[in-house]
């Protein structure tokens, strides 16, 4: 086998490899969170055994509203260095001229819609309502 070949199945080996969350990755979201002034709405994993991606949906209220530019320079800087589709957040303000509230939806890695829905209507691996104290 060639080393051209050798080289294309690592890259290959790799880009798989990268699809998943590690446990590393998902501490740097953790204590990023833990930094931020923001509220965790919901987090949600995909992927099962084997997670590919986190969805996390955040609000900022009151004289936290600003610090929102932080959380989306982490997301970026996070998908720089661990790969993943780099989908644009989902973003509603509440209030004008000046914004009271604002949610947020992040997704880091490869956020894939889970194909099954447990009864309730709640996927697999939601957490919904956990609230910082």
């Amino acid at each position: 086998m060639s080393i051209d070949k050798q080289r294309g199945s690592e890259k290959l080996l790799a880009a798989w490899k990268a699809r998943l969350l590690t446990e590393e990755s998902v501490r740097e979201i953790s204590q990023a969170m833990d930094k931020s002034p923001a509220r965790i709405e919901e987090a949600t994993v995909y992927g099962g055994a084997n997670a590919t991606g986190m969805r996390l949906s955040l609000s900022y209220a009151g004289d936290d509203v600003p610090m929102c530019g932080n959380d989306l320079l982490f997301w970026l800087k996070w998908h720089r260095t661990h790969g993943g589709e780099v989908k644009p957040p989902r973003i509603l303000i509440d209030g004008t001229p000046w914004p009271d509230l604002i949610r947020m939806q992040l997704d880091f890695g490869h956020v894939v819609q889970p194909g099954n829905i447990l009864e309730g209507g709640i996927t697999q691996g939601t957490l919904r309502g956990a609230v910082r104290g």
